[in-house]
């Protein structure tokens, strides 16, 4: 049913550390007492350091500097692992989201996140919140930095609405007064939220913490492309003194990874999307461009490709290393990198420029293989598809976040193309078997998420029904029978239903990559508002790694 809608590292050791005792009382231990008493000492150190569980390197703080009062720090046993939340991963322009559905299960990411969804505070700032230790100072910081961020963005967008009409050289020079005049106060709202993202990390709540495996472990199966995705991402959102071009390359690697798993998995080639500034923008540009302009897309992609590749490999080689404390590759590598960046900006300038003097389109024009009235009721079913699937998993959420702590019982659900399947059973063990009002509760969850499931089941079953008489019309419109061709026909008319309803919210999106005249941090700070706006499903939460998982 709906097929064709449906297609589209051990915390820091305890031990090991030498007992100092006073000088004094060193001294008054004479000759060869005192030295067999210092050679156990040390001995009883080295045992105990040897013994210790290894702790990766990555994500160690360049600096000491002390944690705020504001971020009281969280004292959690080693082995406690909790929850971290990633933002979701940034579409291509002009992809459709617009009906995206949540995923069902346990952890979803709370709502005050969204206002910070393309910030690198993200993660520490979720872990935060799921704990309940961001507490009132820590709140008011972040809402001041939002206030601050908000007022630029504003002020950007106004001046980009009041050059609207404008001609390209009168408007590029009125964007690039601006930058000059927002230059001073957009980089310090950079390095705030570099100063957010480093107090929010917490020794034990960061990605790493307990993780048990590195990249430069000697493993006989090696590191999937996977596995190496969530070590860059960790990176990308946890290591202090990169660059905030080189988190974004890091986010760039991430997709590239997941991508060559996606792509190993599908049997269809993706189209061939470029990243550009700023990013991780995705962008299709026109096959018929200009020989210079051409060299220039393709210069750009080598020199881009070189710097991926050199943080990509130091990452790689770093990560897990003993010998941290005597050279930082990674503080090396950001300084040395720095100038480079700066040259690809520069490149990317010159494209921007030559797309805009050029007469080729940059947007496509798509028509639907169908007519107007059945598209909208496309769009319309895809629509009231996502808001069944959404009511049904708040409504799930809530019943578990009811019954999780109180009781011990364990709530699963998932949808498919039947309806929505759910199960509740209490956790039993030899000790603490559940007794009976415990029983009486694990009841009525059922009951409980029963009712929901049914509910869900009534509005798929209208659904079915609207997408059968969809399916008939387009048969009779196209004058086919072959079903395979007709859901062609559908599925194509359902993506471009859904590119139209995010085509405003996509604006800021194309205006931050292909506007000549913002500054790099102006195409940062809009870019952030577009992804914000775009409202993508926020990924629910995954505990903090440890072992290596044989499904990697």
């Amino acid at each position: 049913m709906l097929s064709w809608v449906m297609r589209l590292t051990a915390p820091l050791p305890r031990g090991g550390r030498l007992a100092e005792a006073p000088l004094d009382r060193l001294r008054s231990i004479a000759g060869r007492k005192a030295a067999l008493l210092a050679c156990s000492l040390i001995g009883f150190t080295l045992a105990g350091w040897a013994q210790t569980p290894r702790r990766s390197p990555a994500f160690e703080p360049l600096n000491s500097e002390p944690t705020p009062d504001f971020f009281p720090e969280t004292r959690t046993r080693p082995t406690e692992r909790v929850p971290i939340f990633f933002p979701p991963i940034v579409p291509p322009l002009d992809w459709p989201v617009a009906h995206a559905v949540v995923a069902p299960g346990r952890l979803p990411a709370s709502p005050d996140l969204a206002p910070y969804v393309n910030e690198f505070f993200y993660p520490s700032l979720s872990t935060r919140l799921h704990t309940s230790t961001l507490y009132d100072k820590g709140r008011i910081m972040l809402g001041q930095y939002r206030t601050r961020k908000i007022e630029l963005q504003k002020e950007l967008q106004a001046e980009l609405a009041r050059q609207r009409g404008a001609e390209p050289a009168t408007r590029q020079q009125a964007l690039e007064a601006l930058a000059r005049t927002q230059k001073s106060k957009l980089l310090q709202l950079e390095n705030e939220a570099e100063q957010l993202r480093k107090e929010l990390m917490n020794g034990n709540f960061g990605w790493s913490a307990l993780r048990e495996w590195h990249l430069g472990d000697k493993e006989k199966r090696g590191f999937s492309p996977t596995e190496i995705a969530i070590v860059m991402r960790g990176y990308a959102y946890y290591q202090n003194g990169l660059l905030p071009a080189q988190r974004q390359l890091l986010r760039e690697i991430v997709i590239d990874l997941i991508g060559a798993v996606d792509q190993k998995a599908a049997s269809n080639t993706p189209p061939p999307y470029l990243f550009f500034s700023p990013e991780p923008a995705r962008v299709l540009l026109p096959e018929d461009l200009p020989a210079e302009l051409a060299a220039k897309v393709a210069a750009y992609q080598s020199k881009k490709s070189r710097l991926k590749k050199e943080l990509y490999d130091t990452i790689h080689a770093y990560d897990g290393t003993h010998l941290r404390i005597f050279s930082n590759p990674l503080k090396a590598l950001a300084d040395r990198q720095a100038p480079q960046f700066a040259e690809v900006d520069a490149l990317a300038e010159e494209i921007r420029r030559g797309l805009a003097q050029s007469a080729v389109p940059l947007v496509t024009t798509q028509r639907s293989p169908l007519p107007a009235a059945l598209t909208v009721r496309i769009s319309a079913l895809l629509r009231d598809r996502a808001n069944a699937q959404r009511d049904a998993t708040a409504k799930a959420d809530a019943i578990q976040a009811r019954t999780y702590d109180p009781t011990r019982i364990r709530i699963a659900y998932r949808f498919d193309e039947e309806g929505m399947k759910s199960v509740a059973i209490p956790i039993r063990t030899p000790r603490s078997p559940p007794g009976k009002e415990e029983e009486q509760i694990v009841t009525k969850v059922r009951a409980d998420l029963a009712a929901v499931s049914e509910g869900y089941g009534r509005q798929i079953a209208e659904l079915f029904n609207e997408q059968d008489a969809i399916r008939r019309d387009a048969g009779e419109f196209l004058g086919e029978t072959k079903r395979e061709k007709i859901d062609a026909a559908l599925i194509s008319a359902a993506r471009i239903a859904a590119l139209k309803e995010t085509e405003d919210a996509y604006s800021d999106y194309r205006t931050a990559v292909f506007e000549p005249g913002l500054a790099v941090e102006q195409r940062r700070l809009l870019f952030d508002a577009a992804i914000e706006r775009l409202a993508l499903p926020l990924p629910r939460g995954e505990m903090q790694v440890t072992t290596r998982s044989a499904n990697w």
